[in-house]
Order: structure tokens, then sequence, then C-alpha cells
């Protein structure tokens, strides 16, 4: 893939689009929708190794153990603690890697009662993979300083409860899209075997809550495992698409042979502190190329640090502000979101158990 150096490319912007969908659940269909899927598995973990698993010495993980806890008393646990939350906010990293090539991208989300929130993010420019990269991608590294490098592109989208609007700014390309949210939820309501908390989801207001569910139900997560890193212990958790996810969502005939392309992630691994309860990574993996490598690499990390609940956040912070001087026609994407919600709500079966436990040897250890 190549790629601009003074701007984002398409395919890159479609990547970052769908990641940040799946971290925070704010695409108005089905965050991976946007991927397609392999379901062959592997073992092993080539994720600290760097960027492309080039033969750098690997730094020795901290060892796991098991945890008494299962996936789904974890998740049962993480959907309390936001439930329960009147607000939550946290700062935003992430980072991709592909063909490479690595980019970041680093914000702040606020959530609050009442399906408002506010997230933004920078855009910063591509650049080489380095060896040095697995240093910032370890669960203990700092984030990479960009205080110094200008965005490329940036992204910011604000819900009051009423409506959902969304800015993109892609190098000279800019877009601003609104959803109205009641009248989304209104349309939806009379569709069987579908909530206001599904449409609500799929709209993009769902917040953390929204993703974890997303997680839960579209993965199977294996046994969790217990990592120590510094003082903090953090519960691991494992998971691949579900047979159900692949087929229902990929369009995958058969999930033990359909074929994902470069930018698709087998894995995820989700990490939660265990004294908090509160998700710290989220890091989706890929395959390396060789099966007989048996490694798997980090494709996108999130990291949400600085983690704050129940603070008062200022009515403003919900509020829209048009930017200014710019004569930008807003889209009204809000038809087009209840279509999709009702072809979504079509498709779907009877929920599917979100605690299907994968074996021990279909992970990355």
């Amino acid at each position: 893939m190549k790629h601009k150096p003074h701007s984002l490319t398409s395919g890159t912007v479609a990547i970052l689009l769908a990641v940040t969908a799946v971290g925070l659940g704010i695409g108005h269909s089905f965050p991976i929708s946007a991927f397609a899927q392999q379901a062959d598995p592997a073992k092993g973990d080539g994720a600290e190794n760097g960027p492309d698993n080039n033969g750098a010495e690997e730094k020795k993980a901290p060892a796991l153990k098991r945890s008494h806890l299962s996936a789904a008393q974890v998740f049962d646990g993480v959907a309390k603690k936001l439930n329960d939350a009147q607000s939550l906010s946290c700062t935003l990293h992430q980072n991709v890697v592909m063909s490479g090539q690595t980019f970041q991208a680093v914000g702040q989300y606020v959530q609050a009662s009442g399906n408002r929130m506010r997230l933004e993010y920078q855009i910063f420019p591509i650049r080489a993979a380095k060896a040095s990269d697995k240093e910032a991608l370890a669960i203990g590294g700092e984030p990479e300083d960009a205080s110094e490098l200008k965005p490329t592109g940036s992204l910011q989208q604000v819900s009051d409860g009423s409506v959902l609007w969304s800015y993109w700014i892609n190098g000279a390309q800019k877009q601003l899209s609104r959803r109205n949210i009641q009248e989304i939820t209104t349309a939806v309501n009379d569709i069987a075997n579908y909530s206001t908390a599904s449409s609500l989801q799929d709209l993009g207001v769902g917040g953390l809550q929204a993703l974890m569910t997303r997680l839960q139900t579209g993965m199977d997560f294996g046994a969790v495992q217990e990592q120590q890193v510094g003082d903090t212990k953090l519960l691991v958790l494992y998971g691949r698409w579900s047979d159900k996810t692949l087929k229902d969502v990929f369009g995958a005939e058969d999930p033990k042979t359909a074929v994902m392309q470069d930018f698709v992630p087998d894995y995820v691994r989700v990490y939660v502190d265990e004294a908090t309860m509160l998700p710290r990574r989220i890091q989706y993996l890929k395959k390396h190329p060789d099966p007989e490598a048996k490694q798997v690499r980090p494709l996108a990390t999130l990291d949400l640090r600085k983690l704050k609940l129940n603070e008062t956040v200022p009515d403003s912070t919900f509020e829209f502000e048009r930017p200014n001087g710019e004569d930008l026609k807003e889209e009204d994407l809000t038809g087009q979101v209840i279509d999709t919600i009702k072809q979504i709500a079509k498709a779907k079966d009877e929920p599917a158990d979100g605690d299907a436990e994968t074996d021990d040897n279909d992970k990355p250890e």
C-alpha cells in the first residue's frame, strides 16, 4: 500500500473509521461489518516483537496465569460499572500498523447519561514503522509523543441525546453529517426483537458499553488470564469472531475457510483493570502471513487512559458548534441509518450465547 506523506489515503481513512467504530461503537451500522474475516486460528504472540516481526530481539512479556473469572463474569462486571456511571471521560490513543506503515490518532472521549457523548480525534502523519515502536505498544509503555506533530486529519462526534453530529477532516476534504436520534429510535420502535437500546448502539451513541456488548456477542472468548503490570493487575481476554458473526455479518458461507484482506484483524485482546473493572486496552491482532510462523502482531491498538467516573460534565460539552467561516453543507443521514438498522434487524436471528468458550489452543497465547 502506498501512502501520501501529507495526507491520509482513502484506504487508511476507511481503516481508521472502521477501527474507531469498533473501538467506541460510533458507526451507524454494526461496526465490525467494515471488516472481512478468516477463521483459521494461530498460536503464539509476536505482538511485542515490533510491527513486522522483523527479527528484533523480543522483550520477555510478564508471565500470565489463569484467572478464576470467566469471560462472561468480566464482561458483566464491566457492564455493571459502566451502567451505574453517570459520566465517564478518558483520553484515547490509537495506533494502526499496516504494510510497514504506522500512524496514530490521539483524542478525548466523554459520555454522560441521556445518550450524550463527545469524541474528538486528531490524526497524525503516516510514517514507516520502526522496531522501537514495540516499546510504545507494550501494555505498560508510554504512547508516542505527538505534541510537536501537525495533524493531517481530525474527527469530531457530538451528541446531545437528540442529534448526533459528525465532522471529518481529511487533508483538504471535509464532511459534516447529522443523525436525528429521536426520529431513528421512533422509526425502529416497532421492529420485532429490536430494542431502543439496540438502535442506539447501531447508531453509535451507546458509548463504551456498546463496544463491550458488541465484543461479547460478536466473538468467542477463551479462558481469562491475569497479567501484572506495575502495581496494576489486568484481566486479559482473548477473542475471535464467532461462526455466527462470520456468517451473518461478514457473509462467509463457510467460516472455517473464509479468506480475509490484509487490513482485517483475526483476534481481539482486551485488557481490563481488575480493581476498577474498566477497560484499559483493546487490541486487534493479525496473524503472520506465514502459517508456520504461528505469530500474531498488533493491527490496531486502542488505549483508554486517565479514565474518570461520575465527575460533573458541563452541558455545553455536548453542544455541537459548526465550524467558523465554513460554508459546509451538512448531510442528513437519518433516513439512511433507519434503512440500515431495519436491514440489520431483519438479518438477525435470536441472539447467540455471548459466553462461548474457545479451546485454549485456539487463541494467541
